[in-house]
Order: C-alpha cells, then structure tokens, then sequence
C-alpha cells in the first residue's frame, strides 16, 4: 500500500469515529464542546504542559471524554525509504502515533511544528467556528515521539518525518502504543 494512501485512510478511518463520538457525546449534555484546549501543571510530561481533550461536557462540573477508537484500521507492515530514512510503519491509529526514531532531538524545529499544528491561540479558527485541524498532544522523549494528532490533516504527520530527517534520522518506525511497539 502506497504510504501517502495509507496516511490517508488512517485519519479518515480515526476521524469518523471521532465525529460520531462528539456527536453523541454532544447528546449526551446539555453542555459541551469538542477539542478544548488546557495548560496542565507543570510536572505534566506533555510537550510545553499543553493537551486538547476530545470533548468536555459541563454540566455543573466539568468532565473530559476521551475517545478510545472502536476499530483501529488494519494492514500489513510497509517499509521503503523517506528521502534518505528508512521508514516503517507497523500500526497507524491517528490518535495513538508513536515515532520511533533515531535523530538528535530537532528542538526548534519541533517547537514550530508543534506551535503550527497544536495552534495554542487558535490563529487558524475563524469567526468562532470549529477549531478542528489540530493536533491533541505531544510527549517527547529521547528516540520515541508519542502523538495524538486528534483532527489535524494528514500534513502534520508528514511535517514530522520531515523534520526527522532534516535532523539526520537514519531510520524511522510509526507503531502505536496500544499495540506491540517493540524497538527499531
């Protein structure tokens, strides 16, 4: 399977499960909203202490829902190269992204990537319409890059293997972790 189609199928196969799910958690309150934005304590682990919940309802007090995908898209390992990366994908649940490389960690690079594609002041929302078109979360650790890219397009994730390999990752692997995530 071509990755670029894959990558595709993937965040439509994620992304409507996620509609159903804010519809029905939409339903299910009288007070609501999907992807809400936080600024959590400073001891959270999450790229610059910030996370996007799924939905939060509030009705008197408020109540993340998260939504844990009922099917997760199936296929085969794909392998080939990224520019001058050996990439692998090995699972591909767009909410549960893992990125397994092996580049220095590209500090400024992901500090942009991240500021364009979680849009903490929500430039890219319009006139109070959806927001939409980010990602939910971000936790770095050396090697390993665990995403939710939540309803961001399919760029965002292209944008990171970019910038891995702008980096010098010689090697890449996309697995998930809620599924076997063994190491490069």
């Amino acid at each position: 399977m071509n990755p670029d189609a894959l990558i595709n199928q993937a965040r439509e196969h994620y992304l409507d499960q996620f509609r159903a799910f804010v519809v029905l958690q939409s339903l299910a309150c009288s007070t609501g909203s999907a992807e809400v934005k936080f600024r959590l304590s400073d001891e959270s682990e999450v790229y610059q202490h910030l996370y996007c919940a799924d939905f939060v309802k509030n009705d008197g007090e408020p109540e993340l829902v998260e939504l844990i995908p009922d099917s997760v898209l199936e296929f085969d390992e794909i392998s080939g190269a990224f520019g001058e990366t050996a990439l692998t994908i090995k699972h591909l649940q767009w909410d549960d992204i893992v990125v397994h490389h092996d580049a220095p960690e590209p500090v400024q690079a992901l500090t942009d990537w991240f500021e364009k594609w979680f849009d903490p002041q929500d430039n890219r929302q319009i006139g109070g319409g959806a927001k939409g078109n980010v990602i939910h979360s971000l936790l770095v650790k050396p090697g390993t890059l665990n995403i939710d890219l939540g309803s961001a397009e399919s760029e965002a994730l292209w944008e990171m293997l970019d910038l891995l390999e702008a980096s010098g990752a010689k090697s890449i692997r996309i697995a998930a972790s809620r599924k076997d995530v063994s190491g490069l």
